[in-house]
């Protein structure tokens, strides 16, 4: 009986443990702030996505969190940084990552509705180029 009642306590435990992965924002608290650490990446799905040179440009979902952001996914690398931009009519939300290969991300947006975002990068020709992107809800 001991070893009966010691499995139903730790089952217990282990249902009362936070959830690793829950998000610390919601709504227009997430404005500005990285996806991953904040727990919504967790909860997120590509609304829609946009192959260029050199890598693939997601825009991000979060139910949990209402929000979108931009990914670079499989980057292969530029001559300058990625400039990730997404917007909403709840604001406007601007990142700089690295030109370096990988995946990169940009930072949140409160978008309830419909939400755009942007890629702005220099390829490895030296040619600028945009990787424009919009929600299904736009």
């Amino acid at each position: 009986m001991k070893s009966t009642s010691l499995i139903a306590a730790a089952a217990l435990v282990l249902l009362a443990a936070p959830d690793a992965q829950a998000a610390s924002c919601s709504g227009t608290g997430c404005n500005g702030k990285d996806p991953v650490a904040a727990g919504c990446s967790s909860t997120s799905v590509a609304d829609t996505a946009a192959m260029f040179k050199g890598g693939t440009a997601e825009l991000r979902w979060s139910a949990g969190c209402k929000t979108n952001w931009v990914r670079v996914s499989n980057y292969s690398g530029g001559d300058s940084a990625l400039r990730i931009t997404v917007w909403s009519s709840h604001g406007n939300v601007g990142f700089v990552a690295p030109g370096t290969p990988g995946n990169h991300w940009g930072n949140m947006v409160y978008a309830p509705g419909c939400a755009r975002g942007e890629v702005l990068y220099v390829d490895s020709d030296g040619v600028h180029r945009t990787a424009r992107l919009a929600s299904s809800d736009c």
